[in-house]
């Protein structure tokens, strides 16, 4: 299935507010807040649809989810936070930022912050130990051939295949 990015950012959001709303005992319109409850347009829903269509995005998150590509997921995050100028630049498939604050390297499992506010958790079995901590190194991620993504940082030939963690 291909959906297009606002199509799919959107479909992410309500599944993750309707999965949210079924795990705590909330409606979606009490975890959404009233204006985007309104905004889009599921006020206009029957109680029984609306029943539905929550139970229908508790049961199908998943599939939801892993049609979303990572850097959809990631850049909508980014760009709640962050200007429109700088979520421009984060819609693009490759993220070019920095290692926020100080970088000794990473180990599996490690999750990095990057400067444009996203978080990284590598997921392979890499490992790079930096002797002398760098400030701020710069960082790209690129998608990987096979699905995933790839995280370098500058000055350093080691590779990690990470996902978003935020």
């Amino acid at each position: 299935m291909h959906l297009s990015r606002p199509l799919s950012i959107a479909l992410l959001a309500l599944a993750l507010a309707g999965v949210a709303a079924a795990q705590d005992g909330t409606s979606l319109q009490q975890h959404m807040g009233a204006t985007e409850f309104h905004q889009s347009g599921l006020d206009k829903l029957s109680p029984q649809e609306l029943a539905h269509l929550q139970h229908w995005l508790a049961q199908h998150a998943a599939q939801l989810a892993a049609a979303v590509p990572a850097s959809a997921a990631s850049s909508a995050k980014v760009a709640a936070r962050q200007p429109a100028a700088a979520s421009a630049r984060a819609d693009r498939d490759v993220v070019q930022s920095r290692i926020a604050g100080s970088f000794t390297g990473w180990q599996p499992g490690s999750v990095l912050q990057l400067a444009n506010g996203q978080h990284w958790r590598v997921v392979d079995d890499s490992s790079l130990t930096v002797t002398h901590p760098q400030q701020t190194p710069a960082v790209t991620i690129r998608p990987g051939l096979i699905g995933g993504w790839n995280l370098k940082v500058e000055g350093y030939n080691t590779r990690a295949r990470v996902e978003p963690a935020n």
